[in-house]
């Protein structure tokens, strides 16, 4: 497991690293231009394959990156678990905890299942409807013309936002 931190590591970020390191919680990506360096390829890999003429919707890579960058444009917390490149479960935080919280109840899942699908299932059962907010750059020139919600797939419209440098 590694701990990311936000597209625009500040001292929150720093802080967060230095506590993970010193209570061996996980792995952090102490260069802070790693970090921002990571959240850049998720970027310009979703601005390609758009200038590329991959239509949003239809795009299972797309939707992921979609779904990745809107949660580093939320303010609330999220979590990515992996084992491997294939199993991938994904929440926000507040979710992710309730399923840690009621693991009693989806525990006799994971011998037939395995842990990670087990855990998904769950999670889909908790699920509540949750959409997405996306911040594209708005320097690159490429942004789409229509972007649809990877949660429910309706359109989503599209604002000018101008944002401090507070996290």
């Amino acid at each position: 497991m590694i701990y990311i931190g936000k597209s625009h590591p500040r001292e929150k970020v720093h802080s967060n690293n230095t506590t993970v390191v010193a209570e061996k919680l996980s792995h952090t990506l102490q260069d802070l231009a790693l970090i921002r360096s990571f959240w850049v390829r998720l970027e310009s890999t979703l601005l390609s394959k758009v200038q590329h003429g991959k239509a949003i919707g239809d795009d299972p890579i797309i939707r992921e990156i979609m779904m990745m960058l809107s949660f580093d444009g939320s303010d609330q917390g999220w979590v990515v678990v992996s084992q491997g490149t294939a199993i991938l479960a994904k929440a926000k935080g507040d979710i992710l905890l309730s399923c840690f919280v009621k693991f009693d109840t989806w525990k006799d899942q994971v011998a037939p299942k395995g842990f990670i699908p087990a855990m998904k299932d769950h999670l889909h059962a908790l699920h509540s409807p949750f959409h997405y907010r996306l911040i594209l750059p708005g320097t690159s020139g490429g942004i789409p013309k229509k972007v649809v919600c990877t949660e429910c797939g309706c359109p989503m419209e599209k604002f000018i936002m101008y944002r401090c440098c507070n996290d």
